[in-house]
Parts: C-alpha cells; structure tokens; sequence
C-alpha cells in the first residue's frame, strides 16, 4: 500500500477573487472621472452626474459579469489546469475576451448616458485595460490569501494528526494487553533479575514520557525515536525472552535528521503484533539509512505478511501515520507495505531531509 499525497483542500472550491472587490468597482469611476472628464464639477451637478454615470457604466457591466463568472464558472475550470502558465494564460483569454464582448454590448448604453459618440475601439481598449487593471491584481492578491490559508490549515491539521497519533500511543500503552504485560513481565524478574526488571519498569516510564511529550514537538532527532523503539523492543524482550530478536542498522549519519515524532513506533508495533503474534519466535529489524536528499526508514519481520496475520486490527495506525507524513512533507514522503518473497512484511517510509 502506498499513500500519496492529496490536495488539503480542492483548488475549485478557493475563492478566485477578494470579496471586497465590488468596492473597488465602486469607488475606481469616481477617480477615473476626474482623470478622463475635464470639466466634470464646472457645469452644474447634473452634467456631473451624467458624466459619473457615463464613466461607471463599463465598470459596473464589467463587475456584474466577472463576478458570477469568477464564482460560478472559473473556479471549476482553474482546477483543471495544473500549470501556472496555463492558468495565467486562461485568465487572460477569458479577461480579454469578455471584456470586448462586453465592451461592445453596453457602448449604446454609454454613448447615450454620456451624449456622445465614442468609437468601438477606443471603448472597448477602455474596458480592456479596465478590467486588466483591476482582475489581475485581485487575482494575486486572492492567490497570496489562498495560499496563506492552505499553510495555516495545513499546520493546524498536522498539529491534529500528531495529537491523533499521542493519544494512539498512550492508548497503546495503557491497553490492558501491554500495559498488565509489562507489569506482570517486571513482577516476575523481580525474584530472578532485579536488575533487568528495574531496567524495564524504567523503560517502561520512558515511553509513556515520550508519548506523552511527543505533542508538543513537531520533529525530534532520528535518535531519540530509535531510543524509544529500542526500549519497546527490549521491553517484549524481557516478556518473551529469545522467542523474539530484533536488530537496528542505522546509518549514523541519520541519526540528526529531524522526524515526526511517533514515527516509527506504529511500524514496529505492528511488527511484534501481527509478524510475532502467537508463533514460537519471530524477528524484526529497523534500518535507516540516506538514498540520496530522502532518509530511508525500514521495519521487517518474519511473520506471515500483510492481511495474513491471525491478530486483526483496524489498519488505522498506518492510515493514520501516512497521513502525518502526507502533512508534514507533501509528495515528497511516501509509506510502503508489502510482501517480501521469503515471508514476512517490509513497512517502508522514505521522506526528504529537511
């Protein structure tokens, strides 16, 4: 299974345009007026008015035909375009195209408002630098408003998936399963190696710390997340004794690299789980290593594979772990569970060094 990355939020349903766009159709002919109309205030107030009518008929036959078109019609057709390039180019067909078109539809209107006779081309240029003048800067401004949102949502919605997966980790450790496990697995070294039960009650407390505090971090060093599934695993090794071996081969050059905390602990839970589960002995190994600009991160076990194991679970731990990670590095991380030919289960993850 491979997880992907998906868009947070669908680009049709962004708003194209700013809302408060209408008051800049509102209050741009009363400027352009005084620009275009030499004696706009020198003959009485009812050539004034007729002249800001005159000027703010292009405007507003301009706004109540973007508008809807922008918000009904555009969205839809933007989503489709995955280049900048092609979408800049839609917008300046349609810009242009529409505004002609309406350009020359309301210059009856205009030429009768204003009492005059202005040409085709000159009116319709007008409208074209018109509608120029103001979509495009909205639409930068709307693009800039629209990516500030999708980074804010995504932080918060990695903030959650972190805190899902916290509380999945404390869920884990104080199931009645693990949690009566360890304690019984402590009581019963006490007698025989008190040293080895001490080591393991304080393992034990070092992971309930490290999920605990694992919230209020976004990345920890690799090292530290090894550190907690080495104390995991030794944990069920005081439990089961040689029944169950594991192994870490990591690169020590990965050991920096900063992770999403929890990482790793969800692959080898399940490790032990499903690959271990009943059978007399079982292995799981942890690798780590670079393949170029991505760490590689791998847990294996002997076991009968994915979907074949004889404990079913919910799968929800690895959804959700994809999840995280499709949140905190987009495309660039990916996370695998297969097959491998001798038997058993390889859990991949490979995500860039940041």
């Amino acid at each position: 299974m491979i997880i992907n990355r998906v868009e947070l939020t669908a680009p049709g349903r962004e708003p194209l345009l700013p809302r408060g766009l209408w008051l800049v159709y509102g209050v741009a002919p009363l400027a352009v007026a005084q620009l275009v109309v030499n004696d706009l205030w020198d003959e009485g107030w009812v050539h004034s008015l007729r002249q800001l009518a005159a000027v703010s008929v292009p405007f507003v036959a301009l706004a109540g035909v973007f508008h809807p078109l922008y918000g009904l019609v555009m969205p839809g057709l933007v989503a489709r375009l995955a280049s900048p390039t092609h979408r800049a180019a839609l917008h300046l067909g349609v810009v242009t195209v529409v505004s002609i078109i309406v350009s020359i539809l309301v210059l009856p209107l205009h030429n009768l408002v204003c009492g005059s006779d202005l040409s085709v081309g000159r009116f319709t240029s007008t409208s074209v630098v018109i509608s120029y003048a103001i979509l495009f800067p909205a639409l930068l401004v709307q693009a800039q408003r629209n990516r500030a949102r999708r980074v804010e949502r995504q932080v918060l919605e990695e903030r959650q998936a972190a805190l899902r997966a916290q509380l999945d980790a404390l869920q884990a450790r104080t199931s009645p399963h693990f949690f009566f496990n360890s304690i019984n697995t402590v009581a019963s070294l006490i007698t025989e190696d008190p040293s080895l039960a001490e080591r393991t009650l304080e393992r034990l407390a070092d992971l309930f710390r490290y999920a605990l505090d694992s919230g209020r971090t976004p990345r920890v060093p690799l090292q530290t997340e090894l550190d907690m599934v080495r104390d995991y695993l030794e944990i069920q090794k005081a439990r089961f004794g040689d029944r169950l071996q594991f192994s870490l081969n990591v690169d020590p050059s990965t050991l920096d690299v900063p992770v999403p905390p929890l990482l790793l602990q969800p692959l080898v839970e399940n490790a032990v789980v499903h690959g271990f589960g009943q059978r007399p002995k079982g292995r799981v190994e942890v690798s780590a290593r670079r393949e170029g600009s991505s760490l590689v991160l791998e847990v294996r076990d002997d076991g009968p594979g994915p979907g074949a194991s004889g404990h079913h679970g919910t799968q929800t731990s690895v959804r959700d772990l994809g999840e995280r990670l499709r949140l905190a590095f987009g495309e660039g991380a990916q996370l695998a569970l297969q097959h491998l030919p001798q038997g058993g289960c390889l859990a991949r993850v490979a995500m860039p060094v940041t």
